[in-house]
């Protein structure tokens, strides 16, 4: 029947798998006259939706504005949207930001990109809101329990000079139904608390859980002075079970469960060592690093 849709614009930032990109008025793909439901498409710009995993979260789509907009619109371009290029990086910082990665700091530059790794998740996270994707597990008691995932940012750091040392997507709870597990808004205030903080590494070795190399934040929420004197402790480490910390992506993570896994530690955590000049066999305590920003590709 003709005309039958409610008036108004399609709100959504796809129809079906057709993106609506940024620079136009349009609410839905307008094609040249041709026959009915063709949509004519380059392979350059087939390839860059292929290779390129957006979510629906709701900043994906500003998130895929800023990628074509540091390619120059060039689908052929399309490697250069990578999270180990030093230069995709610095662009995308300085976007979602509006400053640039100094080349004259003092100390490392962390940087958290919160929606930053829209365009290089995994596929499978190409149909939902990646800002919530909820995984159920069974806890030791034989409970079952959940825990949500905020599975589209990302972490660079870079020296001094402004050289990339690393990057990494990450894994960060939002909240784990555990009775020590993490709430939204606690997890949501302590990353916002990281903005401008020292950035630390430390061995964690807690009798009965995994051993890690942690990167922490003097935040306040760990001494409890941000926080009415109640402790929380969120660090970022490799995968393995958590109730609030935050996993550095590593596709190279043994499994859970395995003698492997208890000495694994992420590229990133090497590459930030190695660059510190530490020698992880002799940490014992902190070690200051550098600084944390927090920047958002905003919706």
């Amino acid at each position: 029947m003709g005309n039958a849709r409610k008036p108004g614009p399609v709100c959504s930032t796809r129809v079906g798998d057709q993106w609506i990109d940024a620079g136009t008025l349009c609410r839905t793909k307008t094609p040249p006259p041709l026959p009915a439901g063709y949509f004519p498409e380059t392979t350059a710009k087939f390839a860059f939706d292929r290779d390129h995993a957006y979510s629906l979260a709701p900043e994906a789509r500003r998130k895929r504005a800023i990628d074509l907009e540091i390619i120059g619109g060039d689908y052929t371009r399309s490697s250069d949207i990578r999270i180990d290029s030093e230069d995709y990086l610095k662009k995308l910082i300085a976007i979602a930001s509006g400053n640039a990665v100094s080349g004259k700091a003092k100390r490392m530059q962390f940087y958290v990109v919160r929606g930053g790794a829209e365009g290089m998740l995994p596929d499978d996270l190409r149909g939902i809101n990646a800002n919530s994707n909820e995984t159920s597990w069974t806890g030791t008691d034989g409970k079952p329990g959940r825990t949500i995932f905020d599975e589209n940012d990302l972490i660079a750091v870079f020296a001094p000079d402004g050289t990339l040392i690393g990057s990494a997507r990450l894994r960060r709870p939002t909240l784990v139904s555990a009775s020590a597990g993490v709430r939204g808004n606690t997890a949501n205030r302590v990353l916002a608390a990281w903005d401008g903080k020292n950035v630390f590494v430390y061995p964690s070795h807690v009798e009965g859980w995994i051993p890690y190399l942690g990167l922490a934040v003097d935040d306040g929420f760990r001494d409890g002075s941000a926080n009415q004197g109640r402790h929380v402790y969120i660090d970022l480490h490799k995968q393995e079970q958590t109730n609030g910390c935050i996993f550095i992506v590593d596709p190279a993570t043994p499994a859970v469960g395995t003698d492997e896994l208890r000495t694994f530690e992420p590229a990133l955590i090497k590459k930030i060592i190695a660059a510190k000049g530490l020698d992880p066999a002799k940490l014992k305590g902190r070690v200051n690093l550098g600084t944390m920003k927090v920047v958002a590709v905003s919706a």
